[in-house]
């Protein structure tokens, strides 16, 4: 039954065409933290410095996504998304053209840039499932589908951007990145087929961040990222502090097969539990599945932990997207998703942040309490909003003047 739910998904020739580009250009956000760590460290052997940078990318997309989404929603996807994709590339050439030159200033500049105009793939994708299966139950596989891609893609792109780096040249990761983001991204916004409708009130609207279930999701999206950061720094930390670096890599890749399973199987099920449950229940299994990280001690635990970790995480992000979906009004979803993104990004920024400074102040296997205590303030804002209850309610109900 659940090969036949994905391949009744996936039987139009036009959704297999978006799906494939929406994965190669999204490629890249695996690949691009540490491949502009590799690239600025290679010619400068500042850690600090490469960053500083990736987080001026990461700080600027996490601002710039929403109101790209929105313009998505009101001007079509192709027409909003081609001249994104081109200013992306132009900031990562400005990138690379400020570590030939040691111009710090253009780096920052060029961070900034490529930050802005970082193109909202994910987010665009799901408003595209959302136009064509909203309402059904063949969103949530269409949801774990997307979880499924994401998985696939940070287990491959990390490995591959490394890979191209110490095999050819320490900016070949980058160059990859931004070859497959161009391709990928101008292909999608070809494709004018499947592309949802347009917004079609261009008033000055009121933000989305008024209905106040969407600011539970997000603060959870916020956590959520806190944890996707701080577990993979936490086990490069914990892996070298054993003097067993070159495990970081399977650990980490433990983790997100871990996802791509469970995400895989949660969407491949009827589910009869109304959402708000499925989102409590997530969220539980997922502050749960963070614990082990925290006692766990030896090396060949860790990776048995690191799948129990992941496996916590797909069906929780399929259905916070899910709850998403059912907040924000179809006319304005990529916006709606954009701002998720902006949250997962932030708390991916602060986790990481977070945890470099408990690791240095104690060590690696300690950081991982900054993942469980994500976790725990996850499972709080699932549990207040299913505490709300009717006081959820839709955009519709809430975005009027």
């Amino acid at each position: 039954m659940a090969d036949n739910d994905f391949k009744a998904l996936l039987a139009s020739p036009d959704v297999r065409r978006f799906v494939l580009a929406g994965f190669v250009g999204r490629m890249q956000m695996s690949m691009l933290g540490i491949a502009t760590i590799l690239l600025v460290t290679s010619a400068t052997g500042s850690y600090a410095l490469a960053g500083a940078v990736g987080a001026t990318i990461l700080v600027s997309q996490a601002f710039a996504a929403p109101r790209i989404g929105r313009l998505g929603d009101r001007y079509g996807q192709g027409r909003v998304l081609r001249p994104v994709v081109l200013l992306h590339a132009l900031g990562l050439a400005g990138i690379m053209a400020g570590v030939a030159t040691g111009a710090v200033w253009l780096l920052f500049l060029s961070a900034v840039c490529a930050g802005l105009a970082f193109p909202p793939l994910g987010p665009m994708v799901r408003a595209r499932w959302t136009a064509l299966v909203g309402g059904t139950p063949q969103l949530k596989t269409a949801f774990s589908v997307e979880g499924a891609i994401d998985e696939v893609i940070y287990i491959v792109g990390p490995v591959l951007a490394t890979m191209l780096a110490a095999a050819l040249h320490p900016a070949a990761g980058f160059v990859a990145g931004l070859v497959l983001t161009v391709a990928g991204g101008l292909a999608y916004a070809a494709m004018r087929r499947t592309e949802p409708p347009l917004a079609t009130e261009h008033r000055r609207e009121p933000s989305l961040l008024r209905v106040s279930g969407l600011r539970l999701v997000l603060v959870f999206g916020l956590a959520l990222g806190v944890i996707l950061g701080s577990v993979e720094i936490s086990m490069v930390a914990f892996t070298e502090d054993l003097g067993r670096p070159a495990l970081a890599g399977p650990f980490v890749a433990a983790l997100s097969v871990g996802s791509l399973v469970t995400g895989l199987l949660y969407g491949s099920r009827q589910w009869t539990a109304p959402l708000a449950q499925r989102f409590l229940a997530c969220s539980a299994c997922l502050a749960v599945g963070l614990l082990p990280l925290v006692v766990t001690t030896g090396l060949p635990l860790m990776a048995l932990s690191a799948f129990v970790a992941g496996a916590a995480i797909a069906p929780t992000l399929i259905v916070m997207y899910e709850i998403v979906e059912t907040l924000v009004p179809a006319a304005r979803s990529s916006e709606g998703f954009a701002w998720v993104q902006s949250a997962l990004v932030i708390g991916l920024a602060a986790g990481v942040s977070l945890s470099g400074q408990v690791t240095d102040a104690l060590d690696g296997h300690h950081a991982f309490r900054v993942t469980a205590a994500a976790g725990a303030v996850a499972l709080v804002m699932a549990a207040l909003y299913v505490r709300l209850g009717q006081g959820v309610r839709r955009a519709e109900a809430v975005l009027v003047k």
